[in-house]
């Protein structure tokens, strides 16, 4: 899926994500026609040549309220990639490619049988926006996220 228009470039993540942000997510479950939405916060810390990335909130979905949790990393990629970063799950196994330079990006990750694809666009210096299309034979969601400082 291709990103909107970006309209700001971020050529280094650690000078744009440090600090705490505001989550709202908006989750739609095609199958089951459940709306949900996390309300949150992810901070974003210097670590090493990388950041730390921890969301924390509250995950409402039909009828399941409850406390969310999750930590990534984003660190530069391996020489040769294609992207000058990656997203990393706390465990250290790539989720994502990711390059703002041109202010979007499009992001794509395979998760067993399901896929995950869409796009981060970076809005304007306190909006980042990432979008989800999640299909295969478990899931059938979209996912839109604001990040709002």
């Amino acid at each position: 899926m291709p990103a909107p228009a970006p309209t700001v470039s971020v050529a280094d993540p650690r000078t744009f994500l440090p600090g705490v942000w505001q989550i709202d997510r908006q989750v739609h479950d095609a199958r089951s026609r459940e709306d949900g939405r996390y309300i949150g916060t992810a901070t974003f810390l210097l670590d090493g040549d990388g950041l730390s990335w921890t969301e924390r909130g509250t995950l409402r979905l039909g009828s399941f309220e409850g406390s969310a949790t999750r930590t990534m990393a984003v660190v530069p990629s391996r020489p040769g990639a294609a992207a000058p970063w990656e997203v990393r799950f706390d465990d250290g196994r790539p989720f994502h490619p990711l390059d703002l330079r041109g202010g979007a990006c499009p992001v794509d990750h395979p998760c067993g049988e399901d896929h995950y694809s869409g796009w981060v666009r970076v809005e304007h210096e306190d909006l980042m926006v990432v979008s989800w299309r999640v299909t295969g034979p478990a899931k059938d969601h979209t996912i839109l996220t604001r990040y709002t400082r």
